[in-house]
């Protein structure tokens, strides 16, 4: 019998020990991430960001005509147009999460053509996802959803109605910048595909997050004009009128999401838990901009993240 024992003793130490170092390898294994629309201004800010963490393995996917030295950041490039469905998707294979910032023209100057194609870009990203049974993807939307809003008054919700567009007061922006509705429209898109795939996934759940502004490279607001897009990609037009100072200025300086804000919301969007019942959920996102009206309690509840930055308040330069 103390034998029996013994030997049953020894099992059960064995069997623990099996459990620990599976538990061990687990911990130690890196999660894999993927960035699509891998070398733009969002999509390299938060591979920095990650890559500093420490515990992803990530990788991007990235159209051949934009890929850039900020590839190198990533630990396998995934270079084709997901615009159409390809060998590309073998890149979810084992994905923790995918992060979706690509698209055609990712400024509200996009034209209907460009604002269809980025719809392609995201159905085939996201049916992807869920062929590969990716558990989380976090998509990256716009305020420019909501930018009807901009004359009126009162908090700007996440289950505010939507109003697509952002219609400027001078003319000059106007032609520049244009109207977003066709670039918030793609991005609307975005959204209800996101609910309704949450609805019925099994492996997948949607994270939505309707970002502010968040400008190349150091994004002070010293760079923030009325017309909502920056010089590079605008429009180019005869005249060269000078922007005013209006209501508009101030609209797009209360978008303003700092590089800080952004990263620490995408990487809490990574795990954060969705409400009850729930395969998708959608907040604001932009920094806590003082006399801003959008509201940021839903997306605290969610993320378990405070902004730490307002642009009113940060340095001019």
């Amino acid at each position: 019998a103390s034998t029996q024992m013994f030997f049953s003793a020894c099992a059960t130490v064995a069997g623990a020990a099996g459990v620990a170092w599976y538990l061990l390898r687990r911990a130690k294994k890196k999660r894999r991430v993927v960035i699509t629309g891998a070398c733009g201004n969002l999509g390299s800010k938060l591979a920095v960001h990650l890559r500093k963490a420490g515990q992803y393995e990530i990788v991007g996917i990235e159209h051949p005509k934009f890929v850039t030295s900020s590839a190198s950041v990533y630990d396998e490039v995934c270079v084709a147009d997901v615009a159409r469905v390809g060998d590309w998707a073998s890149a979810l294979r084992g994905a923790d999460c995918v992060f979706h910032f690509s698209a055609v023209n990712p400024y509200p100057n996009a034209t209907w053509a460009e604002g269809a194609a980025s719809m392609a870009h995201t159905f085939n990203v996201m049916l992807a996802a869920e062929r590969h049974r990716v558990r989380r993807v976090v998509v990256a939307s716009s305020n420019h959803v909501m930018g009807g809003y901009k004359d009126d008054t009162g908090r700007i919700a996440p289950t505010s109605d939507p109003r697509c567009g952002t219609f400027l007061i001078d003319e000059a922006d106007r032609l520049k910048s244009g109207d977003a509705v066709a670039y918030a429209a793609a991005k609307l898109a975005a959204e209800q595909v996101a609910h309704a795939l949450g609805a019925v996934s099994r492996s997948t759940s949607y994270v939505v997050l309707r970002i502010g502004w968040c400008q190349p490279g150091d994004n002070t607001p010293a760079t923030m004009t009325a017309s909502g897009c920056p010089p590079q990609y605008q429009t180019q037009t005869d005249g060269e009128a000078a922007s005013k100072i209006n209501s508009d200025e101030t609209w797009f300086k209360n978008m303003w999401l700092s590089n800080r804000d952004f990263c620490a919301y995408f990487t809490a969007a990574i795990d954060a838990s969705l409400p009850s019942g729930e395969g998708s959920a959608l907040v604001n996102a932009m920094s806590a901009n003082a006399g801003a009206r959008w509201s940021l309690d839903e997306t605290r509840a969610l993320l378990g993240v405070r902004s730490l930055d307002d642009v009113w308040a940060a340095p001019a330069s």
